[in-house]
């Protein structure tokens, strides 16, 4: 099967058609539901902390759109390369006018997109939330909607990356360990100045150059509380999250062109 390919738009035409077949998948309807229902029952539950609804609603609500968001990602993105392989779509599209690094782009593009939607819809339902149980709104949870967006487009391109020269278990794998690391990679490196030899502290020190620093798309904290970000911060992390997104695509691309689609 060919993909229907526009010539003068190959990454995107990829794009649309990656954006369909996720679409068809019931799993972004399960994930959905859950993420539903979390914010939900963060409604219900909140009466239950006296003092503390407005906290247990944004935090839970914010934490359930970036979390489901990462596993999302996770879910539909790892196989896309072996599945297309072993069904012969990917040989067959890999042919002018679609190159190796438009194939790359429109698949990144159109994974990134869908779960956007699935987030913007989550997002959608937590406002709802929000407005039903009286919870004041401040200008960071808006900040913490979009970094979130921005984190997911980082572990796309990481996964897009592992996906082009691992199995979809494995890229899974690596994608989430790359996921915990990136939100601890500070905290490992101050354990490692403080507590670790030498090596284990150079190990870490590289760990946290070359690993994305998830943890600075992490401003739950700030909009439970209330608390001003500092300065050109959000400018500052969005440059970040584009050039890391930019720089994963980049490998993905150097490596996939030296791949045996057929293999």
């Amino acid at each position: 099967m060919r993909i229907p390919v526009n010539a003068n738009s190959p990454v995107l035409t990829i794009a649309r058609y990656t954006l369909k077949g996720y679409i068809k998948e019931r799993v972004l309807l399960v994930v959905l539901v859950f993420g539903f229902v979390l914010m939900v029952s963060s409604y219900v539950l909140a009466p239950l902390a006296v003092g503390a609804q407005r906290k247990i609603i944004v935090d839970i609500g914010l934490a359930s759109i970036s979390v489901f968001g990462i596993l999302l990602v996770v879910l539909i993105a790892a196989g896309y390369y072996a599945r297309e392989r072993d069904r012969g779509i990917l040989p067959n599209n890999l042919s002018k006018p679609v190159g190796r690094v438009d194939f790359i782009l429109g698949k990144f593009l159109g994974t990134w997109v869908t779960v956007l939607l699935v987030m913007a819809c989550m997002t959608f339902l937590y406002f709802v939330v929000m407005l039903v149980s009286r919870t004041s709104f401040n200008g960071v949870i808006f900040v913490a909607v979009f970094l979130s967006a921005l984190e997911v487009a980082v572990v796309t391109a990481v996964m897009t990356l592992f996906s082009t020269f691992t199995s979809p278990l494995l890229s899974a794998l690596f994608t989430l360990c790359v996921v915990v690391s990136g939100h601890l990679s500070a905290d490992l490196l101050e354990f490692a100045e403080r507590f670790g030899g030498a090596g284990f502290n150079a190990v870490s020190s590289v760990a946290y150059y070359v690993l994305p620093n998830l943890s600075l798309f992490n401003v739950r904290s700030e909009a439970v509380h209330e608390l001003p970000l500092m300065n050109q911060y959000v400018a500052a992390v969005t440059v970040y999250g584009v050039f890391y997104t930019l720089i994963a695509l980049l490998a993905s691309a150097l490596i996939f062109r030296r791949r045996d689609v057929a293999a």
